[in-house]
């Protein structure tokens, strides 16, 4: 058995890779935990009982680990036959696992204070303040640094020369929700938007959409009063209003002109409003030419009831 590991390296990278995201969850996790059983050493102990203490450890049994190992394989992420994570030792650095690390940064301090030199030993931590180890990171740190040069040269340019390129600022002018404001009027490019948008609603009805949008938005309470576009908002509100206007109440001079008496009034618009099919086959006709020319018959019954006598029963 290998050295155990109380910690593995994991790359951000995994939640975009393809292989885990061709994997349900539980398979995802079943992934994770052969991982650790390898930084744990327990792939690494091979023998017949190594299915089985795997499948203790994950909690399986052995069919269903089979199974889990198989899908696993299959999109490449461990080998079928060992449970092995493929991959492993070039995603994982050596100096991880080094128990004389320890050792090493001793005998390193040891020759610092004797002013010996000593080969493979850095400039001054910028957190300890004091020399360190070269280890596996410092090399890939420096590997890439290689590469940064190598293509800045290729450009044309000189490393020392080079200057790193300008990282574009995150804007600071991020629009944020707002309420309407308590003064707020029309403005004169909304209503003109409005009324070329819809030819049905004349400059007063959409004043009057203006004063009950106004209304609406200040009245409204919670985070759904907020809006990043009020403009937006108001197109929005136009194209969804039915513009229709509000029934005219009749005067007593109008009803003097048509002839029409109140109950004849409310009867006809009943009438339009309950069955208006009705009212559309003579829509150029007068009310009282309406009614006269129309007959609903009505099957006529009688209602008796029992009357009732003073101090006693019916």
């Amino acid at each position: 058995m290998s050295t155990p590991l109380p910690w593995f390296r994991a790359y951000t990278e995994m939640i975009d890779d393809e292989k885990l995201r061709l994997l349900a969850f539980e398979d995802r996790w079943h992934f994770m935990a052969l991982l650790c059983l390898k930084g744990q050493g327990v792939l690494d102990d091979a023998g017949p009982l190594l299915p089985r203490k795997v499948a203790v450890k994950m909690g399986l049994d052995t069919r269903t680990l089979e199974d889990v190992v198989r899908r696993l394989a299959e999109v490449g992420l461990v080998d079928q036959d060992t449970m092995q994570p493929l991959n492993w030792h070039t995603r994982q650095m050596r100096s991880d696992a080094d128990p004389t690390a320890a050792d090493r940064k001793r005998r390193q301090r040891a020759k610092a204070k004797t002013g010996e030199a000593s080969e493979g030993v850095t400039d001054k931590s910028r957190v300890t303040g004091h020399d360190v180890t070269r280890t596996d990171i410092d090399t890939d740190i420096d590997k890439k640094e290689e590469v940064v040069k190598e293509l800045e040269l290729v450009g044309g340019g000189h490393a020392a020369d080079a200057s790193p390129a300008a990282t574009p600022k995150p804007s600071t002018t991020a629009k944020t929700a707002t309420r309407l404001p308590d003064d707020w009027v029309l403005p004169m490019s909304w209503g003109e938007w409005a009324q070329s948008e819809r030819p049905d609603m004349s400059a007063g009805d959409v004043r009057k959409e203006a004063e009950v949008f106004a209304d609406f938005w200040h009245a409204k309470a919670g985070a759904d009063a907020k809006k990043l576009d009020w403009q937006a908002t108001w197109r929005n509100w136009i194209r969804r209003c039915d513009g229709r206007k509000p029934a005219a109440r009749t005067t007593f001079a109008q009803q003097q002109n048509t002839g029409e008496t109140n109950y004849q009034r409310s009867m006809r618009e009943r009438a339009e409003e309950v069955v208006p099919s009705i009212a559309r086959q003579a829509p150029e006709a007068s009310a009282t030419d309406f009614f006269k020319s129309q007959a609903i018959e009505v099957a006529a019954r009688r209602i008796e009831q029992p009357q009732k006598r003073i101090g006693g029963e019916a």
